[in-house]
């Protein structure tokens, strides 16, 4: 699942590419990709709005439109975004032709015969696309289908983004909040990063390379770790999420930018699908186990688990 580094490169990506361009009409392929409102109303009304600005809340892309209008999405496991310049024409004949073969792969992009350039699979599974003014297609493509895509105004965001808890990179995220949410949570803290009422935007690949960077077993209860653990799990945060948002993100298999392209951020992290391979610090072979039904990773040297 895209977590907040990659989720921030495509917000990087989108506002220095569509900020100012117009929303000419948004085609749905699979209607359960929008959340709220109805499909047909979601078309109705996000055409003609004008892109005003693009961020980010934890996992959440966040697209401010003219009229007071709020396009957010949450890629979840498979979703991305992928900007098309002018020249591809939309295909749906797919949905006449097979209907089996459009409920799973849904339309196809055409080009003139003379264009340099070129189709890539990751074009496959559109499930929303947005046609915009200047000819370009910004689409989203999910091939697992548990992606969403919400219209709001934008003075329902904080009803739509409910319950999150602080963003990491901005000055919400303190040692002191950070020790008093992990105070009385006796779970253990890989469970606890990935909270999002707790911190928002952190997942498994950044809660286990954060842990490492902190030197903190994954199964340590939360309310044990003492005030020094607790900063340098803070400062660990920070570390590994803005070293993912700089190498593009972390590919594995699905997650890619708004060119398509795989973020860098896999050759980069330490512990994380590491299993088998020596510790970066010590040498030691890096070991997996599960934690709260997730993948973990960790050194069994660097990350001993004590008891506070």
């Amino acid at each position: 699942m895209p977590e907040l580094p990659e989720v921030e490169y495509t917000a990087r990506q989108l506002q220095a590419s569509i900020v100012g361009a117009t929303i000419r009409e948004a085609q749905v392929f699979w209607e359960r990709i929008i959340a709220h409102p109805l499909p047909e109303d979601f078309c109705a009304q996000v055409s003609g709005r004008t892109i005003e600005g693009v961020r980010r809340r934890g996992k959440f892309l966040l697209l401010d439109l003219s009229g007071e209008g709020l396009l957010i999405s949450h890629r979840r496991m498979t979703g991305n975004f992928l900007l098309l310049e002018p020249g591809w024409t939309l295909d749906t004949s797919l949905r006449e032709r097979d209907a089996q073969a459009w409920s799973t792969r849904g339309p196809n992009f055409t080009l003139k015969a003379d264009s340099s350039q070129v189709y890539s699979s990751e074009m496959n599974y559109c499930r929303v696309c947005f046609i915009l003014e200047d000819g370009r297609n910004l689409l989203f493509t999910d091939p697992r289908k548990f992606g969403r895509v919400s219209l709001w105004q934008r003075s329902q965001e904080e009803e739509a983004l409910r319950g999150l808890g602080p963003e990491p990179l901005s000055e919400a995220f303190s040692i002191e909040g950070l020790a008093q949410a992990l105070a009385h949570r006796r779970s253990p803290i890989k469970q606890v990063l990935l909270d999002q009422t707790v911190i928002a935007g952190v997942g498994n690949i950044y809660a286990d390379e954060a842990l490492f960077h902190a030197r903190i077993h994954p199964r340590r209860a939360a309310n044990s770790l003492t005030s020094q653990e607790i900063a340098s799990l803070h400062e660990a945060v920070v570390s590994v999420l803005l070293k993912g948002i700089e190498h593009g993100g972390t590919s594995f298999s699905s997650y890619r930018d708004l060119w398509g392209e795989a973020g860098d951020n896999y050759n980069h992290v330490h512990v994380y699908k590491q299993a088998g391979k020596p510790c970066p610090r010590c040498g030691t072979l890096i070991e997996r186990i599960v934690v709260a039904q997730r993948s973990t990773h960790f050194c069994p040297v660097c990350q001993v688990l004590t008891q506070e």
